[in-house]
């Protein structure tokens, strides 16, 4: 397919928006890495499938807010905004947890919130810049990947091992100062810099062609919660067996930042392995692969559910996730029309998997529900079959962006014969 396209600021676009990503890596690990390092000692265990609850609850009602604005122009002030008020909490609370004991409910709650989110409304704009910047070319998202990772790998290595890093005041306070300078930093992004002169709008489509176009959309949903309710309810029962192994809140912080780290290594390297195929034939296949090992990985584990066990599944899992997962969603996204993708990634992307959240904690409330411990074995089982679902439903998803991408291919082969009648037509008269 021929595409024209207008384009001003894009070379300028791409590395702010590679430089906010990475630095709101580092607040996604630094972050979660403290939070997880409070149960066990400030919070107790038994209150984990309920903060998680409440903080995928206020994570889906700020979605909905936030979509309604995303689908306008306007967007990139709504991205901005979220950052910085993100940051305003972050400093209220650190300076009111003490005279208030609810407050680190309140910061394991709005970290929850807060991360997932800002990481899918980053994906929001690098998805519109890929779209409109880039021609629908997903080849530049594994280095996004790679940059962001080696980011988290500083963050999970380094930041955790500071003085600072154990006091929750000056924690907080630094997470703040990460969400003041990605904001500053997107005051420096012009949303909309590339117009795109060719590519078909959702409204410009034949009926079979909108037909296909929704069902993409519908199947894509799905496999957005699966996936997410399996990474989710892994992370969950991780966190638990992480405060039953370690007694103090100090080797909880130090193992977790070193666990995050190696996280964002294996992802690194993953990272590397599918910028490999990504511009070749099995490029799709990127979206079954995640799911396939994670079932396959799952099953293998259930033979011997100890601590270490859990920790190189949960790494693997992690990797596979941002890297392959993410490389199959985001050439999904490219094959859209323009303005049904604008519309429908704010409510599959970020609405969707706050759903696959929520879902996860409901499985592992239900798994904690009138029993002493948990039966891990049992959860591999039930990650396992969230994985084999998740498989077949990513294998009916790419079966119909191939029957999208036929229909969108016959009726341009139907349309230029029109059109060159009418060119000539025009010639002669």
């Amino acid at each position: 397919m021929i595409k024209s396209f207008t384009t001003r600021l894009s070379d300028s676009s791409f590395p702010i928006l590679v430089l906010s990503y990475s630095i709101l890596m580092m607040h996604y690990v630094f972050s979660r890495a403290f939070r997880d390092s409070l149960l066990g000692s400030r919070l107790p265990v038994s209150e984990l499938a309920g903060l998680t609850f409440l903080g995928t609850l206020l994570a889906i009602t700020l979605s909905l807010v936030c979509s309604l604005f995303l689908r306008s122009s306007a967007r990139i002030h709504v991205i901005r905004f979220f950052y910085l008020i993100n940051a305003v909490a972050e400093t209220i609370i650190a300076f009111q947890y003490q005279t208030h004991s609810w407050m680190l409910r309140a910061y394991y709650i709005e970290v929850s919130a807060s991360t997932a989110i800002g990481l899918s409304l980053i994906w929001v704009l690098i998805g519109d810049w890929t779209s409109n910047c880039n021609q629908g070319n997903t080849n530049k998202v594994p280095s996004v990947l790679i940059s962001g990772t080696a980011a988290g790998m500083f963050a999970g290595f380094g930041l955790v091992h500071l003085p600072s890093a154990s006091n929750f005041r000056a924690s907080l306070l630094m997470l703040a100062v990460m969400d003041v300078c990605v904001s500053a930093f997107l005051l420096l992004h012009r949303d909309g810099s590339c117009v795109t002169a060719g590519k078909k709008r959702f409204e410009d489509l034949n009926e079979v062609g909108k037909h296909w176009s929704s069902a993409v959309v519908r199947m894509l949903a799905i496999v957005t919660i699966l996936g997410a309710t399996a990474s989710t309810l892994l992370d969950l029962v991780f966190r638990v067996r992480v405060a039953e192994h370690f007694g103090s809140q100090a080797d909880r912080i130090h193992f977790l930042g070193a666990l995050q780290g190696f996280l964002c290594l294996g992802a690194l390297l993953s990272q590397f392995a599918v910028r490999r195929i990504t511009g070749g034939p099995w490029a799709k296949r990127c979206l079954t692969l995640y799911p396939g090992i994670l079932t396959a990985a799952a099953l293998a584990s259930v033979a011997m559910p100890v601590f270490h066990v859990f920790e190189f599944l949960r790494i693997g899992e992690y990797s596979l996730r941002n890297s392959a997962s993410r490389c199959g969603i985001e050439m999904v996204y490219a094959a859209l029309p323009d303005r049904l993708r604008v519309e429908v990634r704010p409510l599959v992307d970020v609405v969707g998997e706050r759903l696959g959240d929520m879902s996860a904690a409901g499985i592992l409330h239900l798994l904690l529900l009138g029993r002493t411990g948990m039966n891990f074995g049992y959860t591999l089982l039930v990650v396992a079959s969230l994985g084999t679902a998740l498989w077949i439903c990513s294998e009916w998803l790419l079966r119909r962006v191939d029957h999208m991408k036929a229909v969108a291919e016959s009726d341009n082969e139907t349309q230029l014969p029109l059109q060159k009648l009418a060119r000539e037509g025009a010639v002669l008269a």
